[in-house]
C-alpha cells in the first residue's frame, strides 16, 4: 500500500509504503524507514540502526548501531508508567501518536477507496463523517475512554 500526503503550505509531499513481510530487503532494510532528501537518504534499517549516504557517490553519512534499544525503551516507557511520572520518559507520548498517525490516516483513505482531507489542528477530516467514524471504535467495557483525557 503507497499513500501520499501532500503539504501544499510546506511545499512538500511525504510517500509512505508498507508491504508485506514476504518482500525484498531495500538497501538492507527488512523492517524500517527509508527517508530520501535532496542531500542524500537515510536508511532505518530496524529498531536499532541506522546509516545514511550522501550526495551522488553515496559517500558514507552518520550511522548508528545499538543492541537492545528497543528493550531499553520499553524499559523506560514502563518505568514511568509505574512511577505515574511521564516526565521520566525518553520521549512523550505525544511523538508516537503523531509518528503513527500517518499510517492511520493512509490506512482510513484506503478502507474508504477515496482521497481525504485533513484538519490537524482538529485532528479531523474535512466534510467527511465516514472517515470521521473511522478515527476511534466502540470499546467495550471496562475498557472504555474518557471523553476528555
Amino acid at each position: 500500500m503507497t499513500s501520499v500526503y501532500h503539504y501544499p503550505k510546506e511545499k512538500k509531499i511525504i510517500q509512505f509504503e508498507v508491504r508485506h513481510w514476504c518482500t525484498n530487503r531495500e538497501d538492507g532494510a527488512d523492517v524500517g524507514n527509508i527517508f530520501y532528501g535532496d542531500k542524500g537518504y537515510l536508511i532505518v534499517k530496524n529498531y536499532n540502526h541506522y546509516e545514511s549516504y550522501l550526495g551522488q557517490r553515496r559517500e558514507p553519512g552518520p550511522t548508528r548501531t545499538e543492541r537492545g534499544e528497543l528493550d531499553l525503551h520499553v524499559a523506560n516507557w514502563v518505568e514511568a508508567v509505574r512511577k505515574r511520572d511521564m516526565s521520566i520518559q525518553n520521549g512523550p507520548v505525544e511523538s508516537g501518536h503523531l509518528s503513527s498517525s500517518l499510517a492511520h490516516l493512509g490506512n482510513i483513505s484506503y478502507r474508504l477507496g477515496r482521497q481525504l482531507t485533513f484538519d490537524p489542528i482538529s485532528e479531523r477530516f474535512i466534510g467527511d463523517e465516514d472517515a470521521n467514524a473511522m478515527l476511534t471504535r466502540q470499546y467495550r467495557a471496562p475498557y472504555l475512554l474518557p471523553d476528555k483525557v
